[in-house]
């Protein structure tokens, strides 16, 4: 399982192998229209304007067809569309793996995990992975086409306009972390299921329904530790720049050499920790399923460890605890309230009263 971790790499020589394709051919693109001769007439002048002459210059400009603009969007589609399916082909494969490994009892048995996902990828789910990535293809194509359109528009808008361009493109965004998220789940229950994209959707989605509690769980515990994780590799990177760059005697301003580095680590980090982050949803969608299909009698025995499903039991219950206390807190807090709004009315009562009396 230690090639898992190389595999960021590969993703990462296929997106940069597609974005230098894309780069040229939008080059031809950008040439596409109709060659025109432009020719100007400019004056040289010497250094002490006594002589001067004339030369004609002559450049090509190209003119583009009214068609362009669709075609530049199609090719922005596919920049967007390309790269998503190289992601959404890592994730599966990484997924296969972790599914492997899962649903097997005997883990001596498990050769080539990765190898073989990537295999069952290309040969079984390339329909699955397309369809997904296509979706946040088009969100992301719209997001850009809006983003456009406010860039044009920004001087000749009213205020109300941009207000809602603006919760339109925060609506389009929301929207893509959301199908984003159901899209990984997804692609770990075709993982392990087969099944196409829109049955793994619908199946994957009552699963989350019905662990929200694990879920909130998962999501909270395992996002701070992998921040944490990048965190620190941020901070040693930076440290250790630090001191490599201050003993530099040669070196004046270190903080530029040293932030760039910081940034760089972060990328990488944060590559390589996805693997983690695809490899813990990937456990919990087979525990769920695990614990949807058996009850650990004679036949049907679960195939999660007992620490797993201690580790899952316990934070589930920790976070309930944490909920019924700020639950309890603030019922607290609001018969606090009453009390003090009823001794106020009766102290207004009393003032009255007195005010009556004289």
């Amino acid at each position: 399982m230690i090639i898992i971790l190389f595999t960021p790499i590969v993703l990462a020589l296929f997106i940069i192998a597609w974005a230098a394709l894309w780069s040229f051919v939008s080059g031809y693109i950008y040439t596409a229209g109709t060659a025109t001769d432009l020719t100007f007439t400019r004056v040289y002048t010497d250094s002490a304007n006594i002589s001067s002459r004339d030369a004609n210059i002559t450049m090509v400009y190209y003119q583009d067809h009214e068609y362009i603009i669709w075609v530049w969007l199609y090719h922005l589609f596919m920049l967007y569309w390309g790269t998503e399916f190289f992601l959404a082909c890592h994730e599966m494969a990484i997924a296969g793996a972790f599914v492997q490994f899962y649903w097997t009892r005997d883990k001596s048995r498990i050769h080539f995990p990765v190898l073989k996902s990537i295999w069952w990828v290309f040969r079984y789910h390339l329909g699955t992975v397309a369809f997904g990535s296509c979706i946040i293809a088009i969100i992301q194509l719209i997001r850009t086409i809006l983003a456009y359109i406010q860039n044009k528009t920004k001087d000749s808008q009213s205020e109300i306009v941009k207000y809602l361009l603006m919760c339109l493109q925060c609506c389009l965004w929301c929207f893509e972390k959301v199908m984003k998220f159901i899209n990984r789940n997804a692609y770990i229950y075709t993982a392990f299921k087969g099944s196409n994209f829109c049955t793994s959707c619908k199946k994957v989605f009552g699963l989350l329904m019905s662990n929200l509690v694990r879920v909130g769980v998962i999501n909270c515990v395992g996002s701070f530790i992998l921040f944490m994780g990048k965190f620190l590799v941020v901070m040693i990177t930076g440290i250790l720049g630090y001191f490599m760059m201050n003993k530099d005697e040669d070196l004046y301003y270190w903080a530029i050499p040293v932030l760039i580095a910081a940034i760089f680590a972060f990328a990488v980090a944060h590559t390589f920790f996805s693997v983690y982050e695809i490899g813990i949803d990937t456990i919990f969608i087979c525990f769920a399923e695990d614990e949807t299909k058996n009850d650990g009698t004679a036949g049907r025995e679960y195939y999660m460890s007992k620490n797993l499903m201690e580790w899952v039991d316990n934070s589930s219950e920790a976070l309930k605890n944490l909920k019924r206390k700020k639950g309890q807190q603030k019922a607290q807090a609001r018969a606090a309230k009453q009390g003090k709004s009823e001794d106020v009315v009766m102290r207004n009562r009393a003032v009255v009263a007195e005010m009556e009396n004289k």
